[in-house]
């Protein structure tokens, strides 16, 4: 790489410090870190950085984690003690205790309907005042040709 180029990804630096570079690449990247001047302290920082991981000890454990691990799924795969199931089907005399409710729902909704339905038929006629064959703020000639009785 010439000093017209940019510099190398990370990755590269990266790659060349774990030998996954061909050789021309190795030689072209070597090249390249010896004489830059952000490249070469990132280099050397990656290098400590990789000798220090190196160093790090492996961890033994004392046991098989395997051996541990298979024994807690076995232990989570067997099924649980059934229990006895209950009846989900009612008997006669809790159908009798539902009915008062049951009734008293029906009516209450019956008597609540009935009640709207005034109120309704008015709404609508106020509605269709829009279209009415007199304009707004007209005086009736006759009380009944605006379909309003005189009080």
């Amino acid at each position: 790489m010439s000093d017209q180029e940019d510099c190398p990804r990370i990755e590269s630096l990266s790659a060349l410090i774990d030998d996954e570079l061909e050789a021309t690449q190795r030689v072209a990247l070597q090249a390249h870190v010896a004489g830059c001047a952000i490249c070469s302290p990132m280099l050397a920082g990656m290098r400590r950085l990789h000798a220090d991981f190196a160093a790090l000890p492996v961890p033994r454990a004392d046991f098989d984690v395997a051996a541990e691990v298979d024994r807690r799924i076995g232990a989570l795969a067997s099924p649980p003690a059934p229990r006895p199931l209950r009846s989900s089907r009612r008997r006669w005399w809790q159908w009798i205790a539902l009915a008062p409710g049951g009734a008293m729902a029906v009516a209450a909704g019956l008597w609540l309907g009935a009640s709207i339905m005034p109120a309704a038929a008015g709404a609508t006629a106020a509605q269709m005042a829009a279209f009415s064959a007199l304009p707004p703020g007209a005086l009736c000639p006759v009380s009944k040709a605006c379909g309003r009785p005189l009080p």
